[in-house]
């Protein structure tokens, strides 16, 4: 099927899904000149990618999906700025499966195979708005492009898993569907690795200045993870020093303009940040 009958397909599938949703009404998907965009409450989005590499070999793992959002008037937004849009949960729940349902049309209109993971993160509001079943309706709009749930990398914030139940039990359900969880965010002193282990988490992000301070202390991180149960996922790896960096604290994947640079093999239109993005 082309991919215009796929946006057009999702122009009308999802309002249909969320018929209580008030943004439902001012959402939309454009394919023009090749050029994939859309807009919503008054903001445009131009998706872009930043690759997820093995940091040791430079081989590529997968697509960081991510967002540039501009106002009207053309001013740069940050894309949290969306969600103040959202003024119930409906909004809420269109508005993310809206974003990650516009990644997974950018990521088959790139022609990437499924061999490289695409990542997505899952906003906080999202999960709370759900009672259970989290994953469900995102596996059946994968399927109509022709992706699994094991190739899709789910990012879920590292505190909000250790300390709300309702969160923990969307973890198990995104696992249950065979989705990968990321741990975001997290503060590998305080971290309870058994429950990540446990909830399907399969790497964790911290910050690198907190790896370095473990580092410093010969408190490797490794240890702490038991035998590394959970691999160290390195993020804003940017140039050659934090490269070489990452590679010193053991990390397993990086992502930033630095993995572009490593990676064993074209990435189709990826620009080194959002500035290099044109609507």
């Amino acid at each position: 099927m082309p991919l215009s009958s796929v946006v057009d397909y999702y122009n009308v599938r999802l309002p249909e899904l969320h018929p209580r949703a008030h943004l439902r009404q001012r959402a939309s998907y454009r394919l023009h000149r090749g050029l994939l965009t859309a807009q919503i409450a008054g903001f445009f989005l131009t998706p872009y990618l930043v690759p997820v590499v093995h940091a040791a070999t430079g081989a590529l793992f997968g697509q960081r999906a991510k967002l540039l959002v501009r106002t009207e008037d053309g001013q740069l937004a940050p894309p949290e700025s969306l969600y103040v849009q959202a003024w119930d949960a409906e909004d809420v729940v269109f508005l993310d499966r809206f974003l990650r349902t516009f990644h997974a049309l950018n990521h088959l209109h790139l022609g990437h195979d499924g061999r490289e993971l695409l990542v997505l993160d899952v906003h906080l509001r999202h999960v709370a708005a759900l009672p259970a079943h989290h994953g469900e309706v995102f596996e059946t709009l994968l399927h109509r492009f022709g992706l699994r749930t094991d190739q899709v990398v789910l990012r879920l914030d590292a505190r909000a898993l250790h300390a709300d139940p309702h969160v923990q039990e969307a973890a198990r359900s995104f696992a249950g569907y065979g989705y990968r969880l990321l741990a975001t965010r997290s503060d590998l002193e305080h971290t309870d690795w058994d429950l990540l282990e446990t909830l399907g988490v399969r790497w964790v992000a911290p910050q690198v200045q907190d790896l370095e301070a473990l580092d410093r202390r010969g408190d490797r991180w490794g240890q702490q993870t038991g035998a590394g149960r959970i691999g160290l996922w390195l993020e804003g790896i940017d140039d050659p020093q934090a490269l070489a960096r990452a590679r010193a604290l053991g990390a397993a994947l990086i992502e930033g303009n630095q993995s572009s640079r490593v990676a064993r093999q074209a990435l189709p239109q990826y620009p080194l940040s959002p500035a290099d993005v044109a609507l």
